[in-house]
């Protein structure tokens, strides 16, 4: 059997990434080892250090899941403040140089892995060209669309109302975590959503907790809690449709 030079060069960065991810794993064990006891020294005031040293005694899947949880962390810190699970004084006291060596890390091995993907859509590149006229797939391609636009548009309505949320939360305690989290990029802003779809869904369990005011609920703007009420209920009709048809395609019943 012979190569073309595509071919070739697609072996090639197939053979050096698939040694990356290993090298990646060596790498993230040797880290947990050296730096665990770091790591949990600067974390003494956060719930989530249990579980990074029940993780630890887990052998070495549940060490490079400890990493994983670990960079989470790094990544997303105000998601874990938000939840409770990360004191926020911890994380401002976390060493900066090994924050950024774990970042670092994070995102070569997340490169690693996506290179890996792109590699696997290339070798069926020519399957998927046989299948995607059957429509099932189109379906799923078509919802999964439709879910991105209904968040995009979800997401540029929250930036333009976020003043106006956060004004019309002022007596409730989450209005600042609300805000943090919008800070923390777009993992924070989708989970920040979803905590307002709570409020406006379930604002009993809110205002039980003590997170939110039922003064405010009551005073939310009528307009603007029906226009994300919609929104959330498209992105959940786009988001079952996708998943089902998704289903549907990866079961081989097409």
């Amino acid at each position: 059997m012979i190569l073309c030079i595509t071919e070739k060069i697609l072996l090639l960065i197939g053979i050096v990434d698939f040694i990356g991810i290993f090298t990646l794993i060596g790498v993230m064990l040797y880290v947990a080892k050296t730096e665990t006891e770091t790591i949990l020294s600067h974390l003494t005031n956060s719930s989530i250090s249990s579980k990074i040293t029940m993780l630890w005694h887990g052998g070495p899947w549940g060490r490079i899941y400890m990493m994983g949880e670990v960079f989470a962390i790094m990544r997303s810190p105000a998601i874990y403040i938000h939840t409770g699970k990360l004191c926020a004084k911890d994380f401002e006291n976390f060493p900066r140089k090994l924050r950024k060596k774990l970042i670092t890390l994070y995102r070569l091995v997340f490169i690693c892995y996506a290179i890996m993907m792109c590699l696997g859509l290339v070798a069926y590149i020519e399957d998927m060209q046989d299948i995607a006229i059957n429509p099932i797939v189109i379906m799923t391609i078509v919802s999964f669309i439709g879910l991105l636009l209904v968040n995009g548009i979800l997401l540029y309505v929250a930036k333009r109302r976020l003043e106006i949320i956060l004004t019309n939360l002022k007596h409730s305690s989450i209005t600042s975590s609300l805000f943090m989290l919008w800070q923390a990029g777009l993992g924070g802003r989708i989970y920040m959503l979803g905590e307002i779809f709570g409020i406006l869904k379930n604002p009993s369990r809110y205002i039980s907790q003590g997170k939110v005011s039922a003064r405010d609920v009551k005073n939310f703007p009528p307009k603007l809690k029906r226009d994300l009420l919609k929104l959330n209920k498209y992105q959940q009709i786009f988001g079952f449709t996708f998943v089902g048809f998704a289903l549907l395609a990866m079961s081989g019943l097409i």
